[in-house]
């Protein structure tokens, strides 16, 4: 039997005249049209899953972890200050020195402690910031060094001075604008409250994309309604059961969605509402959990659109594959070797639609880390922290590095945090030289420099690049000058009769947070180095001289002199940062360099030490001067690369001018100069102009001038021994005189004892 050569009669395709018989468009016309419902459906479904996600994205991780991360921080920071409260109540307390001595802060602080960190434990698991975590490894440190304050203020109990001072230093850790610990909590709170509004808020897009899906839903119904009005036409049956179904499945998607969608954002709403405690009723996190639980089933619609989407376009074909095969023998003008096949077709449309829903619901997965982030701590805030910033934009722009920079006083207390978490900074700038040797001699060293820096090394004098044991783990990226005094010209008298008159005349400050007791330290190293001479000084920093005979007994005492019972009082209260330029009651202030702001450079002055109390000239003119110290802690990977790159940089002249240059705030108010300029130690480096910088050129000038030069003994100094000899400083000036001096040194002496290193030890010089 011969084949047929012609399709048998049957409608004409949808361009044929009428009673033309068959005709060869009609089999071309069903397979577009199959082509245009799957790409329609596919494109549909696409939408209604991108749209619905958009509101049910954040359904599961609002209340499983965004809210309650914000009340762990809520929490952590209403026990801090409950924490601080309770310890002033316990400690000011009738009989409050017997509680002291056998509880500390007593049980109510220790309670509101011990909540503290449990809460700020669990905030770090559960952060949704951005940088969240840094954020808060660094408030752990400040938290464990705010807890030592309050300790340190039980100790003191007996001293109503010392420990009003000790409770002062821990409000200030807590309570210190921008980079106190609840500050820091509000940075982490407000960054989280920025997720939160996203995970709840429908923006423009998620607009947008209900509006296209819509717009398809729409389009999607006409073309499967006019396909079956078609089939009818043209094969003369009253409908098409696969493609009514697939019809009516299309329809009822966005009824059911839509109330299912605008359910899930009323209950976001509210979540939002009570993570900020504005919703009526119970609010926290277990209210917003509870709250939400009842709509969990609500975000598993997606996968019931991806359900329907398949089921509608498997009737879609099942509808028109068999009209298709009435025509298979149609002569429809073909090259040669090639032939439409609609199931193909079909099976290709599907798996691209399927794609298309995998990418959309790859949108669901945690974005990976950017591979050039690397986290920068050090002590710098403030105006320090903002100038240094400028420097790491500069580098980041240079390599595309995201840095994430932490600054704190109490560097010690985070890095060791950090590195204990398992989260260290690929770069810690380290504020004295026992950090460093601390450090290097611990498990978690940071690495030799040597091979990274290579020639770069060679621009550093002995003192800026010490080695430890031959190899060098830091080099100093900024320097300041210690061993003088600032004062006003325009108060008419010079800095030598006003310290005549006495300690009254001295803006004196030992409140610092973490590291209270340093300026004090800084007067009696400046002391002992003009009375003694360097050689006697390297001994003491090295720990090879005592402290209850010879040269520190009388440094002390040189020191008592100036800081009698009032002005010893005066400067337990007050804070380092208080200004010479700010009030008519201080004339002198002994601080380094990196005190100065505008008001400095453009008004104040300064002269060496010895020149103002010229009864401690007595060894050979030497300054004192201090270094903050690069670390590299990054081990190996694209971060330790980066963090490679970052202290390559911080060496280069193009860093070092930037960091320079004035701030642009600062040039807006017509500043000209950089009050509160670094200064660098490198050979080729940038230096101010005289003309232009008079203090700035001053300062750089005694720090590159002959005059022999020691690094701060107690930043060279173990850190037990550099704490004891901060906080000794705080005891003394609570009740100067011999007897508290000689209780001081005695236990100095005893720590000195401890920790002596062995002969030998290999450790870096002091000084020059």
């Amino acid at each position: 039997m011969t084949a047929p050569t012609a399709a048998p009669h049957g409608p004409a395709g949808p361009a044929g005249p009428a009673g033309a018989g068959p005709w060869p468009g009609t089999r071309p016309w069903l397979i577009r049209r199959l082509t245009v419902l799957l790409t329609v459906t596919a494109l549909t479904c696409g939408a209604l899953v991108t749209a619905y996600y958009g509101v049910s994205r954040g359904a599961a991780d609002v209340p499983g972890r965004t809210v309650p991360a914000m009340g762990y921080v809520d929490a952590t920071s209403t026990a801090l200050r409950d924490s601080l409260e309770a310890a002033k109540t316990a400690l000011r307390s009738p009989g409050a020195r017997t509680v002291a001595a056998a509880e500390g802060a007593g049980e109510e602080y220790r309670a509101k402690i011990n909540s503290a960190f449990g809460s700020l434990q669990k905030a770090n698991a559960t952060t949704v910031a951005d940088n969240g975590r840094n954020i808060l490894d660094t408030t752990t440190g400040q938290v464990s060094s705010y807890d030592y304050l309050i300790e340190q203020a039980a100790r003191s109990q007996a001293d109503e001075k010392l420990r009003d001072a000790y409770l002062q230093y821990a409000e200030s850790t807590l309570k210190r604008d921008r980079n106190g610990v609840l500050a820091r909590l509000r940075t982490v709170q407000d960054e989280q409250a920025d997720v939160l509004r996203a995970q709840t808020t429908p923006g423009w897009l998620l607009q947008l994309a209900w509006a296209a899906a819509l717009a398809l839903w729409a389009a999607l119904i006409w073309l499967l309604a006019d396909t079956q009005v078609f089939l009818r036409r043209r094969f003369r049956r009253r409908f098409n059961g696969p493609l009514a179904g697939a019809t009516l499945l299309v329809a009822a998607l966005v009824p059911v969605l839509l109330p299912a969608a605008l359910r899930l954002q009323d209950d976001l709403d509210w979540a939002r509402a009570a993570a900020r405690g504005d919703a009526s009723g119970s609010t926290g996190p277990e209210a917003v959990r509870d709250h939400m639980a009842a709509a969990q089933w609500l975000t598993t619609v997606p996968a019931g659109i991806l359900l329907a989407g398949i089921v509608v376009a498997a009737l879609v074909v099942i509808g028109l594959q068999p009209r298709i095969e009435e025509y298979r023998f149609a002569r429809i003008p073909q090259n040669p070797g090639r032939r439409i096949r609609s199931f193909e077709t079909a099976t290709v449309l599907l798996a691209l639609w399927l794609v298309l829903l995998s990418a959309v619901g790859a949108g669901d997965t945690v974005r990976p880390e950017h591979r050039g982030r690397i986290s920068v701590l050090a002590s710098w805030t403030d105006a320090e922290e903002t100038r240094f910033r400028k420097v790491l934009d500069a580098y980041a722009a240079k390599y595309h590095v995201h840095v994430d920079y932490q600054g704190t006083t109490a560097v010690r207390e985070v890095l060791l945090s950090r590195l204990n978490a398992g989260n260290p900074p690929e770069v810690a700038i380290l504020p004295s030289l026992g950090e460093v040797g601390t450090y290097v001699g611990s498990n978690t060293p940071p690495r030799e420099l040597t091979p990274v820096l290579k020639e770069a090394l060679g621009r550093y004098g002995p003192l800026w690049a010490p080695r430890f044991g031959g190899k060098v783990y830091a080099v100093a990226v900024k320097a300041d000058l210690k061993s003088i005094v600032w004062y006003d010209p325009a108060r008419g008298q010079g800095p030598r009769a006003l310290a005549a008159r006495g300690g009254g005349e001295w803006c004196a400050g030992m409140g610092g947070d973490a590291t209270s007791g340093w300026p004090g330290t800084d007067w009696i190293e400046d002391i002992l180095l003009q009375q003694s001479g360097t050689e006697a000084y390297e001994k003491w920093a090295r720990g090879e001289l005592p402290w209850t005979e010879g040269a520190v007994p009388r440094a002390w005492e040189a020191f008592g002199g100036i800081f009698t019972k009032e002005p010893a009082a005066a400067a337990l209260r007050n804070d380092w940062g208080q200004k010479l330029l700010a009030s008519k009651q201080c004339a002198l202030q002994h601080q380094a360099s990196f005190v100065r702001d505008d008001r400095y450079t453009g008004h104040a002055a300064f002269t060496s030490t010895r020149e103002v109390l010229p009864g401690i000239a007595r060894g050979p003119a030497a300054s004192e001067v201090s270094a903050d110290f690069a670390t590299l802690f990054a081990k190996k990977g694209e971060r330790a690369g980066a963090a490679e790159d970052l202290m390559r940089f911080l060496t280069t002249e193009e860093a070092q001018k930037v960091w320079a240059q004035v701030p642009d705030d600062e040039r807006r108010k017509k500043i000209t100069t950089n009050p509160g300029r670094p200064f660098f130690v490198t050979r080729g480096a940038p230096r101010p102009d005289p003309g232009a910088e008079r203090v700035n050129a001053a300062v750089s000038t005694a720090l590159g001038g002959p005059q022999p030069k020691c690094l701060d003994a107690s930043d060279a100094m173990p850190l037990r021994m550099r704490f004891a000899f901060q906080h000794g400083v705080l005891d003394y000036l609570s009740d100067p005189g011999p007897e508290k001096q000689r209780q001081v040194l005695d236990y100095l002496e005893g720590v000195r004892k401890e920790l002596r290193s062995p002969p030998g030890a290999a450790l870096p010089r002091v000084c020059e």
